[in-house]
């Protein structure tokens, strides 16, 4: 099963430079569980800990034949 991983942490730039707060999308990983894909996200994704991201407040949706579920 794919997944989405997101959070409601953290801000974007829009194309007038101002700081837009947003959902930011962490990646997208596949697995059996999302738990599993969780961890294989953050394994394989050093920046999202070093940039401050809080583990516990990012959220998830699984992906079946494109779409959100």
């Amino acid at each position: 099963m794919d997944f989405v991983f997101y959070t409601f942490e953290g801000s974007t730039t829009a194309p007038d430079g101002s700081d837009v707060e947003n959902l930011q999308i962490l990646g997208f990983e596949k697995a059996d569980t999302y738990e599993i894909a969780l961890k294989n996200l953050i394994s394989k994704n050093d920046w999202i800990k070093e940039k401050g991201y809080d583990i516990t407040q990012i959220s998830w949706k699984a992906i079946i034949d494109n779409l959100l579920i």
